[in-house]
């Protein structure tokens, strides 16, 4: 029994922990809901409010936009008062005052304008209308029986603008004789007194200004539509959907409608007390929104009424909160954009003071690099003044003028980079293919650097094993490269140290041979974070072995890209205390010597025999206004064999040219800059001289300018090639032989 009982109490125990456990969920639930309920509620209204506020935005500018419309056409009256004035005089007959009143419709934005008489009569642009006898005769006069101001406002259909239903706007002039602006204003033959001015508008006019298809479905239907009631609920402004058995007055469509939170007695009440208020109405299954405000004006008592279907609330809540979503993505995306480009351009901003620092450090080291290799030449000139008269000096002198032509060299190439970083920046690198000596080109790298390397105490190896002696390459890029590698070798190999300086060669085909220049030094060598970026604008080590060191940081960015063009390859093997091992692989095609290299060969002919060269006939005009450059040009070629003719200004070539005998110059060297006449309207207007050699003449452009476009200026203006200054005297000697061969074989 007592076993029983027990089963019994736990049992029930049992059945109130499930009862209590049951109860305990339903109410979470019930919270739940309820919370979800509240919250909705709340969000619910936060919306509709957002939607009416957005609704009521656009009302406001519908009911600003009639308000101004309005108080315009008073001050036109106004104006038209005030015109009317003034002209009065002038308008005697009828035709007079129908033609004046026609130009101020024309003018002002009334589709009419009235002159409303004393007697009640009035004068439109086209007629005189006298008074109730006549059949199309409007009682204007009746505008004004119940109102003391100056200015009254209404509404009809007027026979004389057929079915369309206008506004009509009355100004009545003041009676005050001391009003001496419009008061006593007669017009006609009788010079009766003008009473008002009357203004007719179609009331389309006032809906041409409203955004009311501003809220349009998917399907292109209006969902919201615009109106304008009087204080008696009739519209002014009809409702868009309203059909022709609707009643024309707000208050009986309220009165028939399914439902409305406000009774046509509460709207009428609140227009009279000039509130702004909604309110919510259903008729015909369709609940709209209705946000009523009256116009601010004094001049009418109007009410603005913007009716929105209740669905474009929903869409408008459903649209707030995909904006909001929305807004809140961008405020997202536009952080982390700001994140990104604030880290960019923190970036940037230090790449630039880096950059900065590097051109800083570049501008202050040029005039150590430029005044080293001038320096050695005002001494190379300075020693050949003094030793020109002793002969024992001649040979001394001939070694003092070969490095001071190789040192002018360097310095020539060393400007040229400078001026042309910006092309070089650009990769835009022009390369001359023209035949070379490499043993010569090697001699004259080692001759060069000889005394700079032996001067700081240390040891300078030569080791050439030249197979093919002559290349088509860049004679000038190679030793610019070569130059550059060597004297870094100098600047950073100690005394006691070596420089080894090699070349060999190796074939690729039987017309093409792989030429290796190889430079190794026993100097302080390049830590391996510097071998990353050495091939970079200014940059240099800065290591503490190298830290007084000087240069342009230009060198081996210049050389890299310089190789690169050449379709080799510059490799650089380096290891910090223990030296640096530079390989430059030059590919090139194989050709035979030239006779003018031959000339400086150490085995080559005198400078008596190269009468024998072919070209001692030829008579060059030499277009040069500067009279150094000229002076020097001219001897060359003389010394050459030439017969240079000297024209001070591109007009003076073409004249002497002109006047010359048919083939009489071979070729004409022009300069591009000259005073009278430049190098290029020069050339074009001997290319269109009429004489048999005037197309085959050869001209030559010269400039120091070396840049493609100033290239493409010469070649367009008629001249055959392009010689940049100072004028390499090899390669002006090559392309003459060449085109002397020409000349000779065509014969």
């Amino acid at each position: 029994m007592c076993s029983i009982l027990l089963e019994s109490c736990e049992f029930m125990k049992r059945s109130k922990s499930k009862r209590f456990y049951a109860l305990f969920i339903f109410f979470i639930i019930i919270v739940i809901f309820l919370a979800i309920y509240v919250y909705s509620i709340v969000t619910g209204n936060i919306l509709e409010d957002a939607a009416v506020n957005n609704i009521r935005e656009v009302a406001v500018h519908d009911r600003n936009t009639i308000t101004m419309f309005i108080e315009y056409n008073w001050k036109n009256q106004q104006r038209i008062g005030e015109r009317l004035k003034r002209n009065s005089q002038n308008l005697k007959t009828v035709s007079q005052i129908n033609e004046y009143l026609g130009l101020e419709s024309y003018e002002s934005t009334f589709d009419k304008v009235y002159l409303l008489m004393e007697d009640g009569s009035y004068y439109t642009d086209i007629t005189y209308r006298k008074g109730s006898e006549d059949p199309d005769y409007y009682p204007y006069m009746d505008l004004f029986a119940n109102t003391d101001s100056y200015k009254v406002i209404g509404y009809d259909s007027l026979p004389v603008m057929g079915s369309d239903k206008v506004v009509i706007y009355g100004y009545r002039l003041p009676d005050n004789p001391q009003d001496e602006v419009l008061s006593g204003i007669k017009i006609g033959e009788d010079q009766k007194e003008v009473y008002a001015v009357i203004g007719v508008c179609k009331r389309s006019s006032i809906v041409d200004g409203l955004v009311i298809e501003n809220y349009v479905d998917d399907s292109g239907n209006t969902q919201g539509y615009s109106s304008v009631v009087n204080k008696n609920g009739e519209y002014v402004v009809d409702r868009k959907d309203a059909a022709s058995s609707v009643p024309e007055n707000l208050f009986d469509i309220i009165k028939h409608c399914d439902s409305s939170d406000l009774t046509s007695s509460d709207v009428q009440e609140k227009m009279l007390a000039g509130e702004e208020f909604w309110f919510y109405m259903e008729k015909n299954g369709v609940r709209e929104l209705n946000y009523c405000t009256p116009l601010n004006s004094s001049s009418v008592n109007w009410y603005f009424i913007m009716s929105v279907n209740n669905r474009v609330v929903k869409d408008q809540t459903e649209l707030f909160v995909l904006l909001i979503i929305a807004a809140m993505s961008a405020a997202i995306i536009v952080i982390i954009i700001a994140f990104v480009l604030t880290l960019i351009m923190q970036r940037k901003t230090q790449l630039a003071h880096a950059q900065e620092k590097a051109q800083s450090e570049f501008l202050s080291n040029m005039s150590h690099e430029i005044r080293t290799p001038l320096n050695g030449i005002v001494g190379l000139n300075y020693l050949m003044m003094n030793a020109i008269d002793i002969p024992e000096k001649h040979l001394q002198i001939k070694e003092w003028l070969k490095k001071s032509q190789n040192t002018a060299e360097y310095l020539l190439a060393l400007i040229n980079d400078v001026l042309d970083i910006s092309k070089l920046q650009a990769g835009k690198v022009e390369v001359a293919r023209a035949p070379m000596l490499v043993e010569t080109m090697s001699e004259s790298v080692c001759s060069m650097q000889y005394d700079n390397i032996t001067g700081r105490g240390v040891e300078f190896i030569k080791d050439l094993h030249i197979t093919v002696p002559c290349i088509q390459c860049d004679e000038v890029h190679i030793k610019q490269v070569l130059m550059n590698i060597v004297g870094n070798a100098a600047k950073f190999t100690p005394a006691g140290g070596s420089i080894k300086f090699s070349v060999n060669q190796s074939m690729i085909d039987e017309n093409h041979v792989m030429t290796t220049f190889v430079c190794e030094d026993t100097g302080c060598g390049m830590s391996r974070e510097f071998l990353d970026e050495i091939f970079n604008k200014f940059t240099q080590d800065r290591s503490s072995t190298s830290n007084s060191t000087k240069g342009t940081g230009l060198g081996m960015a210049i050389s890299k890209l310089l190789v690169n063009a050449m379709g080799g390859d510059i490799i650089v093997e380096s290891e910090l205390n223990k030296g640096s091992t530079f390989t430059v692989k030059i590919p090139a095609e194989i050709c035979e010597i030239p006779d003018y290299l031959k000339i400086n060969s150490d085995d080559a002919k005198k400078t008596t025999d190269k009468s024998d060269n072919g070209v001692k006939s030829m008579k060059i005009l030499v277009a040069e206004d500067n009279g150094l450059n000229a002076e020097i040009l001219m001897e060359i070629l003389s010394q050459f064999g030439f017969v240079p003719v000297h024209a001070q200004n591109g007009q003076e070539a073409v004249e002497i040219f002109e006047r010359s005998k048919i083939n009489e110059f071979g070729i004409i060297l022009m300069d591009m800059r000259m005073p009278v006449l430049d190098g290029c309207e020069a050339s074009s207007r001997i290319r269109n001289l009429d004489r048999e050699d005037a197309k085959t003449v050869t001209i030559f452009a010269c400039t120091a300018n070396s840049f493609q476009e100033d290239r493409d200026k010469a070649l367009g203006s008629g001249m055959n090639d392009f010689l940049t200054k100072p004028i390499d005297i090899n390669t002006l000697l090559s392309k003459m032989e060449k085109i002397d061969r020409e000349k000779h074989n065509v014969q």
